[in-house]
């Protein structure tokens, strides 16, 4: 019988997972990343993937369909590799993704050695996406699909990780849950960063990261000062609120850390038509130089039609079709054939030119 474990957020879908794990024959155990000190817990993160009571959830459920679960302790990866990186991302006016950051440190390369020395063949999660012969592919449930955040798994070992829930729709989950009457069946689900569960960044980074309001001038695209903001990371690219009254309804164009500016520009002036891309990983079918691709900037966005101007080792420049708006630099571009990722990787940088 193949070992497998499952990591177990406290939330419906890691439970179902667990649950179809057993139901296709595996030998099933399960595991709870402790990600946060006990003295950061407090009520607002109790409830987060973070807090108790995932940590209680994952363990009800496990018991409940008999298999060992275990709780690993996983704070200093962590703070280092997600929560220190978010704060430093933020500082020099970038747009972090701490969950992809997270899929690369934690889910796959930290908990896949966990499952090696626990005696396991293979890492499961409960992530909307499909895993086929190494290739990454978008999950059915197009409004769940999270194949955006995964591509980190090209990184790893992807002949070792199971997707139970690819091929399936959120109300099947749900039905599965009430079917084994997990006790996580009708948890809502949290849309917020883990260890943001009000998704408060500014405050989050001003209480717990110790980024002060270093405020500077706002300019507009000419170079004029046109205003004053509270400090660069308290903004991203696209954001129009704190920016006060500018005299028209405007947004943040451009983060500029040398010289502590934010650059504000109508809705027009936000469209972009060619990026670089760094730290690139790819799967079992390399991106190749002069390829058409659908490229997604955002986990929401659209995917836009692109063409790969420039690759080279881990550097890659994507010119698009048709101008996107407010590219953040710190989020990920994600290529695709049709439902196929091919490559993600960080933007870095828009450009006026190649």
């Amino acid at each position: 019988m193949k070992r497998v474990l499952a990591a177990m957020s406290g939330g419906v879908d890691s439970s179902v997972t667990a649950a179809l794990l057993l139901e296709q024959g595996y030998d099933v155990c399960g595991v709870t990343m402790k990600l946060m000190d006990n003295e950061q817990i407090c009520d607002e993160f109790s409830k987060s993937c973070c807090g108790f009571d995932a940590a209680r959830d994952a363990k009800m459920v496990a018991d409940k369909l008999k298999i060992p679960h275990y709780v690993i302790n996983a704070l200093a990866p962590f703070q280092e590799t997600v929560i220190d990186n978010f704060v430093k991302e933020y500082s020099y006016g970038r747009t972090p993704n701490p969950c992809i950051r997270c899929n690369y440190f934690l889910k796959f390369d930290f908990l896949m050695k966990k499952a090696k020395e626990l005696g396991c063949e293979y890492l499961a999660t409960g992530h909307y996406a499909v895993m086929d012969n190494g290739y990454l592919i978008r999950g059915r449930d197009e409004k769940k699909d999270q194949s955006y955040f995964l591509y980190p798994v090209f990184a790893s070992e992807t002949e070792k990780i199971l997707f139970p829930l690819g091929n399936m729709e959120k109300s099947e989950v749900r039905k599965i849950a009430q079917r084994y009457a997990l006790p996580t069946a009708s948890k809502q689900e949290s849309q917020d960063i883990c260890f943001i569960p009000e998704g408060d960044y500014a405050s989050f980074l001003k209480q717990n990261a110790g980024i002060t309001n270093k405020s500077g001038p706002i300019l507009d695209v000419w170079g004029n000062e046109i205003g004053q903001h509270q400090g660069i990371a308290f903004y991203t690219v696209g954001q129009r609120k704190g920016l006060g009254a500018l005299g028209k309804r405007m947004y943040v164009k451009e983060i500029r850390v040398e010289d502590n500016s934010v650059v504000a520009a109508v809705d027009e002036d936000l469209f972009s038509s060619i990026i670089r891309v760094d730290d690139m990983l790819w799967g079992k079918d390399a991106p190749v130089e002069g390829g058409k691709y659908r490229v997604q900037i955002r986990y929401k966005g659209s995917p836009v039609e692109a063409t790969l101007s420039r690759f080279q080792k881990q550097c890659a420049v994507l010119q698009f079709n048709d101008p996107v708006r407010a590219v953040a630099p710190g989020q990920s571009a994600v290529l695709y054939k049709d439902d196929k990722v091919v490559a993600g990787g960080i933007i870095s940088q828009v450009m006026d030119s190649i």
